[in-house]
């Protein structure tokens, strides 16, 4: 496991030391926004960022800082995706007709107990890919969203660059 992720640092060295904070800012953005989460983890991303920091490539404080804003930017615009296209892409569905009684049961819980979904839901990293935008289309306050979303994101990025931080280290 451990030559693989040597085998990735080495690969990506030359990407990270010339864009990186562009790579950690576009592929987080994107990975919170479209789900491509479900394809790289924007985990692997800023922890990666964090490994470059270590090897004195980036700045520790900008990859946390970057990876947040950028996770927090994504995460947003997956929660208008699904506030404006959510309902139409589920009727869309085959067998939509019997999740109508679910959408309601969920609209519920977005608008009652949504924010510690959110919040814990950052780190389940499959399902915190679908979390913004099932908040979006629950109908869950964007206030409320981003009351929870922010500090768990910013605990998140914080501590996965850190994770890689200490990976570069050794």
């Amino acid at each position: 496991m451990l030559a693989v992720l040597e085998e990735i640092v080495r690969w990506l060295g030359p990407v990270y030391q010339v864009a990186g904070y562009w790579v950690i800012a576009g592929a987080t953005l994107a990975e919170r926004s479209i789900f491509l989460g479900l394809i790289v983890p924007g985990d692997v991303i800023i922890a990666l960022g964090g490994i470059y920091a270590a090897r004195g490539q980036l700045s520790l404080g900008w990859v946390i800082a970057i990876g947040a804003l950028a996770a927090i930017s994504g995460e947003s615009i997956g929660f208008w995706l699904g506030r404006r296209y959510g309902i139409g892409l589920i009727r869309r569905l085959p067998l939509a007709n019997r999740l109508a009684g679910r959408l309601d049961r969920a609209r519920d819980h977005f608008r009652e107990r949504g924010g510690w979904t959110v919040a814990i839901g950052r780190y389940a990293t499959a399902a915190g890919a679908f979390i913004p935008f099932a908040s979006g289309l629950g109908g869950m306050p964007y206030r409320r969203f981003l009351m929870f979303d922010v500090p768990a994101v910013v605990v998140w990025a914080a501590a996965i660059a850190l994770v890689g931080y200490g990976f570069g280290e050794n």
